[in-house]
């Protein structure tokens, strides 16, 4: 399974993944529907190998 269709699966009760929109060192941003709210949002996905190293602080300030 490719990583839209991971993400798509994993987030299918909140959010309609549509394509991704740009991806950088650190990250891949996705445009998505919220479900909840009705509206478009990017989602931006750390790259697996740096989720577990980056630490809290640098987490946050990514987001």
């Amino acid at each position: 399974m490719n990583p839209l269709d991971q993400l798509t699966a994993a987030l299918a009760d909140r959010y309609e993944v549509e394509h991704e929109i740009g991806a950088g060192g650190m990250a891949t941003v996705y445009l998505a529907r919220d479900l909840k709210h009705n509206r478009r949002v990017a989602l931006k996905v750390l790259k697996p190998e740096l989720g577990a190293v980056l630490g809290v602080e640098r987490f946050l300030s990514e987001i």
